[in-house]
């Protein structure tokens, strides 16, 4: 869809955008114990499977996924860069040392580890990570309905 066909739809659907977002902000406020944490939560995640699908090589949803769940996530990995305190701060925009702390509840909580060689990485525990897909299965699920009232709202329009 060209971004003024999604300009021109988007009225339809804007709400339902802001209460998918709402929604998924409160349930990884839920996951993560408050919103920095989640918002920090994320930017781990999302370094994470930066390097899954470098690794995997696909753009495969399902070979993505499979790679996200294995108990070894740093195998074979080469790391483009570590995630660091920095450049998490940069990217939220959420000062350095409120990041510093959340990390460290992250790692309490079983969600990241910490060391010199790697930086900051994604290592949930086994609850966890659960946590994390049924969140994922509920995202792939309402995005797909959002996704299906703009094309509809596109082909009304």
């Amino acid at each position: 869809m060209s971004e003024d066909n999604l300009k021109r739809t988007f009225g339809s659907i804007w709400w339902r955008f802001l209460e998918f977002e709402i929604t998924r902000s409160r349930m990884m406020t839920e996951v993560a114990g408050n919103m920095s944490s989640a918002l920090i939560l994320q930017v781990v995640a999302y370094h994470n499977l930066t390097l899954v699908q470098s690794a995997v090589d696909s753009a495969a949803y399902h070979e993505i996924r499979s790679a996200w769940e294995l108990a070894d996530r740093t195998a074979g990995y080469d790391l483009p860069q570590k995630l660091s305190y920095a450049a998490i701060s940069d990217m939220t925009r959420i000062d350095k040392e409120t990041v510093r702390r959340s990390v460290k509840k992250l790692v309490e909580q079983g969600w990241v580890t910490v060391d010199q060689k790697n930086g900051i990485s994604y290592s949930p525990s086994t609850v966890n990570q659960e946590k994390l897909l049924m969140l994922n299965e509920w995202e792939v699920t309402h995005l797909g309905r959002l996704l299906k009232r703009l094309d509809d709202a596109k082909r009304l329009g």
